[in-house]
């Protein structure tokens, strides 16, 4: 079972012990360590408030510094992290590892997903509906697959995308606010839905002739593989940091009205 929780004294209030997971862990490797200690998982990339550790500097990747706050902040009750250390991540995942292994003597069981089989669709991805609530629920679904029921709407709510969003779920996550709900989901968050996390040919996969957004988080290699497409795909690349900027915020409401209204961005 996944914890869902908004803050960190909500999951230390919880009974038992957790196993914490960041990335995208093989599905087999989540669930042996969730039975063999009988705990509920809780995905340690997303954002609780967590005190800042000093674990990592602070000009580094936000969502690697929300995985190792959290995993300090959480310690006595982790029993342990399941980390994705391959190319399904980045290398501040496989430092991460090391470092939480190190400081905060916590057994930490190195994964590698390549998902170079998996054939999953991309339901969500392609779906109509909230960015944010479609992107939370991509990253929930690494360990509670969508129902029946979720798929049958999501192949219903289909429609003929306005603007695309590329990248991986940003911190902050309320960036993705700002995008209309006909919104396209590409990059790394798309291939997490496929099931195929490591997969470089569809992570940058565009379609022709949509007007994209192409995120990463600030301090991330990504940045390289984002404006280059941005430049290839007459998108516009976004990094953010800590916080959206007001001109950030302004400059991708400007982008994404120009696209929904027909004009060449």
């Amino acid at each position: 079972m996944l914890v869902v929780a908004d803050t960190i004294p909500e999951i230390l209030a919880r009974p038992g012990r957790l196993v914490g997971f960041y990335g995208v862990p093989p599905r087999e490797a989540l669930k042996e360590a969730a039975d063999r200690h009988g705990a509920d998982l809780v995905d340690l990339d997303i954002d609780y408030g967590a005190p800042v550790s000093r674990v990592v500097p602070d000009a580094y990747c936000h969502i690697i510094r929300n995985c190792v706050d959290n995993a300090a902040a959480l310690a006595p009750k982790l029993a342990c992290i399941v980390a994705a250390t391959g190319p399904e991540k980045c290398d501040g995942g496989r430092y991460a590892a090391r470092l939480m292994r190190d400081r905060l003597e916590i057994e930490v069981i190195a994964t590698v997903n390549a998902g170079s089989d998996a054939t999953g669709p991309t339901l969500l991805s392609d779906a109509t509906g909230p960015l944010k609530k479609r992107v939370v629920r991509i990253m929930r679904a690494i360990v509670e697959p969508l129902t029946v029921r979720e798929e049958d709407e999501a192949r219903a709510s289909r429609v003929e995308p306005t603007v695309g969003f590329w990248g991986t779920p940003p911190h902050p996550i309320g960036l993705l606010d700002l995008f209309p709900d006909t919104t396209q989901v590409l990059g790394w968050t798309r291939c997490v839905e496929q099931g195929r996390p490591a997969d470089m040919d569809l992570e940058t996969f565009v379609p022709d002739g949509l007007p994209v957004v192409f995120f990463s988080q600030g301090f991330c290699q990504k940045a390289a593989l984002a404006r280059s497409l941005a430049e290839r795909h007459r998108g516009m690349p976004v990094d953010v940091h800590d916080s959206v900027s007001a001109a950030t915020r302004a400059k991708v409401e400007a982008f994404i009205r120009l696209a929904c209204t027909g004009g060449t961005p």
